[in-house]
């Protein structure tokens, strides 16, 4: 093998690469898989990446040879085919945990990027090793789940492709080795977990998966693979743990102030129960945090932080106590472990179900997007202050200067052609920012009343996001409990209160980056 190859090693059982006729020229599963991929890298310009695809039968009871050895130990990605073949085979296994080994071993934290299924066959994730299940892979055939039939569809049997979606299946996860082996190559993707980039294309919002107690664990990896596989990231760390001492209650605040929501998993158990004042277990203290951010996120900023709560009312055979099943109330059972409050999301379906409306959710609180947004990518910022207030808006948007946004600010004057050019301005812009310091309450709610019906302005969609900045100096209405009897008609869906913070910095002004959570419902 040369040092200068990447090499990815194929993990697969080889009854998944059986010829299914006597015709000469069929090829098995894996055999065509492997092919396709290396001609379809090769026209990707990935001229270093090599695959290692092991041609001899080992016996179960077999020992790996040196050529498997050498290989693993030799491979940068491990590509496992996924089917109920390899989860029966103990040496498919056994190169998992190898392959796994070696990487740490090599101070390579960030393994499970180095590892991608590629789904043969149905096996459900939650019954994968550990470190498969929080993907679901590139699937190479359809299931259907309707009327409780779950068919499955191969793309590909006897020889031949017998669906389309096998290419389109097959180029995609191309483009997905591309980009690893491109890092790989540069020495971006080793050693801290965070240098490689994750698998699922980030949307850039953050939820707050409350860690489970034991009797919802299955559940948790079955909602972190399908919040993954949307794009949204996960606080706490999926991989650790809650302190078990005093710092507990700082590690899951710093971890909620991320987030835009929370979601909590609430079955019999309560959990293990930290080193803190006053002594709470897991399950409920993570709720108690939550509804205090709930409160904190009101005032500070003027946004909606949620909790949303899957309560089942029929607990999983597996984990339910022994005895008849017996239906729970969700809202009773929220009660056991904590105060319900007005902006609690509380769903006692089935996990199926309950998924499909947190999804239904996330979709309708999703921060709007901006139609004209500029090729650099970042958001642009229609940026309005009264000339009484020049020199702090001045001082925003110097801080504002690396930020993810674009700030626009309105030409000065009054006179026609400067009026036409600011309204043009504000209808291009995607979001729209108000500085409030010297200027009159007068003036803010008239400029904010402005903003109410995007359509009156020419525009043909609504803001991404309207904000207003209250900086100094301190006056009654400036204060946030009264700013949301002011704007309560949803002039603004952000609001923040930087009356007493002094000069205006980039972390007071983090909220206003698109990277944030969208405007509250």
């Amino acid at each position: 093998m040369d040092d200068q190859d990447i090499w990815i090693f194929l993990s697969y059982a080889h009854d998944d690469d059986l010829r299914l006729s006597a015709a000469k020229e069929e090829k098995g599963f894996v055999t065509f898989f492997a092919e396709i991929l290396k001609a379809k890298l090769r026209d990707l310009g990935v001229t270093r990446a090599k695959i290692w695809i092991d041609r001899q039968r080992i016996d179960d009871a077999d020992q790996f040879d040196g050529k498997i050895d050498d290989g693993l130990r030799k491979a940068q990605i491990l590509l496992v085919v996924m089917s109920n073949n390899w989860m029966e085979r103990p040496y498919c296994r056994k190169e998992l945990d190898a392959f796994v080994e070696l990487r740490r071993a090599a101070r390579i934290d960030n393994v499970a990027e180095r590892i991608i299924v590629v789904g043969k066959g149905h096996v459900d994730r939650l019954k994968r090793p550990p470190l498969l299940q929080l993907q679901e892979g590139s699937l190479f055939y359809a299931r259907d789940d309707q009327n409780d039939v779950a068919q499955i569809t191969p793309f590909f049997t006897r020889g031949e492709v017998r669906d389309p979606r096998y290419y389109d299946r097959h180029d995609a996860l191309a483009v997905i080795l591309q980009k690893r082996l491109d890092l790989i190559a540069k020495g971006q993707a080793t050693g801290t977990a965070g240098a490689a980039q994750p698998i699922f294309a980030q949307n850039g919002r953050t939820i707050y998966l409350a860690k489970p107690a034991c009797d919802m664990e299955a559940a948790y990896r079955r909602l972190a693979f399908e919040l993954q596989g949307k794009g949204f990231s996960i606080v706490p760390d999926l991989n650790s743990d809650i302190p078990k001492d005093s710092s507990a209650l700082a590690y899951i605040d710093n971890a909620l102030t991320k987030a835009e929501a929370s979601v909590h998993l609430v079955g019999e158990r309560r959990g293990f129960v930290p080193d803190v004042d006053p002594p709470d277990a897991i399950v409920r203290l993570q709720l108690v945090r939550a509804r205090q951010q709930t409160a904190d996120s009101a005032t500070q900023t003027g946004r909606v932080f949620r909790r949303i709560v899957w309560a089942p009312k029929i607990l999983d055979a597996a984990t339910q106590p022994a005895g008849p099943a017996e239906e729970r109330d969700p809202l009773k059972l929220l009660e056991r472990f904590d105060t319900q409050i007005a902006t609690d999301k509380i769903d006692g379906d089935i996990l199926g179900k309950f998924i499909e409306f947190l999804f239904q959710f996330l979709a309708e609180t999703a921060p709007k997007r901006n139609a004209n947004a500029p090729a650099d990518g970042k958001l642009e910022v229609f940026f309005s202050y009264h000339g009484n207030d020049e020199e702090y808006a001045g001082a925003v948007v110097e801080a504002l200067r690396e930020s993810p946004l674009k700030i626009q600010v309105p030409a000065a004057g009054s006179d026609a052609e400067t009026r036409r050019y600011n309204d043009d301005l504000l209808v291009k812009c995607g979001a729209v920012a108000l500085c409030w310091a010297n200027a009159s309450e007068v003036w803010v709610r008239s400029e904010a009343d402005k903003l109410k019906n995007w359509e009156t302005l020419g525009r043909k969609q609504q803001f991404a996001c309207r904000s207003l900045i209250a900086g100094p100096p301190p006056v009654p209405h400036k204060r946030a409990q009264f700013m949301r009897i002011l704007f309560q008609d949803g002039q603004f869906d952000k609001v923040l209160d930087l009356v007493d913070k002094g000069s205006p910095t980039p972390e007071l002004l983090a909220d206003l980056a698109p990277h944030s959570s969208g405007p509250g419902p």
